[in-house]
């Protein structure tokens, strides 16, 4: 059970996998990522809320073997998520793990993105507009992640009215070398129905691809409109799930 401390080695093992290469965060020093005979595990803290593993395989067999080494070496609060047959194989293996959350993952690349239609969408001022951003997700998405001022929250992106009251928000967050994480996507209920959440979007993938190899983010099973938009804007989706400690 190696120890990989290499970007470039760790994404030749998966495939340069996003979904991956997210969760490693660059490694050096702020995440770590071990591989095995078909599978890789991408650890690191405070991503996204949580201290998260991301699991890839070849095979569900595969998976527990590399997750039974791993994950007793890491603090319990380390919750791992990946491809539901592997978190579900790998849930069984591992003594005190259950499934705790099944939702989305979409990732997408510069050549899967079209060219973006950002409308009215401007960045925002973290400070002047945090009271603005802050209205519109406890109106719309009050369980989001990404709030103002929480840690590892890189920047906003929003839509107002003629007024200068935001409708629609969006964030870039916790996001590594290779992969640009989107979060706290909101649209005010008033304002539903008109695309805004599109053009928040294509302004933050937009600028993420000028940066980043690959953007990513999470969507919850029942949200299919949002799961639209995204599909929209070239991201491709796939069924994940999370476990934690009992």
């Amino acid at each position: 059970m190696p120890e990989v401390t290499s970007v470039p080695e760790l994404a030749a093992h998966c495939g340069d996998d996003p979904f991956v290469l997210w969760a490693a965060q660059g490694l050096g020093g702020r995440g770590r990522a071990w591989v095995g005979e078909d599978a890789a595990l991408a650890a690191a803290a405070d991503i996204s809320t949580r201290d998260r593993v991301a699991v890839w395989a070849r095979s569900p067999e595969a998976a527990a073997a590399l997750a039974a080494e791993v994950l007793p070496r890491l603090p319990r609060s380390f919750r791992p998520f990946g491809a539901r047959p592997l978190i579900d194989a790998v849930a069984a293996a591992v003594p005190g793990l259950e499934v705790v959350g099944r939702f989305g993952w979409m990732d997408g690349t510069a050549a899967s993105a079209p060219y973006p239609d950002s409308g009215s969408a401007e960045w925002l001022d973290p400070d002047a507009d945090a009271a603005g951003i802050g209205s519109v997700l406890d109106s719309a998405y009050p369980t989001s992640y990404a709030y103002p001022g929480v840690i590892g929250v890189e920047r906003w992106a929003g839509v107002r009215d003629d007024a200068g009251r935001l409708l629609a928000v969006g964030a870039q967050a916790w996001s590594s070398p290779q992969v640009a994480l989107l979060s706290g996507i909101a649209v005010h209920p008033d304002a539903r129905g008109k695309g805004l959440s599109h053009h928040v979007c294509s302004v933050l993938t937009a600028a993420a691809l000028t940066r980043h190899a690959a953007v990513g983010l999470m969507v919850e099973d029942w949200n299919t409109p949002a799961r639209r938009v995204y599909e929209r804007l070239g991201l491709r989706h796939r069924p994940v799930a999370a476990a934690a400690f009992a």
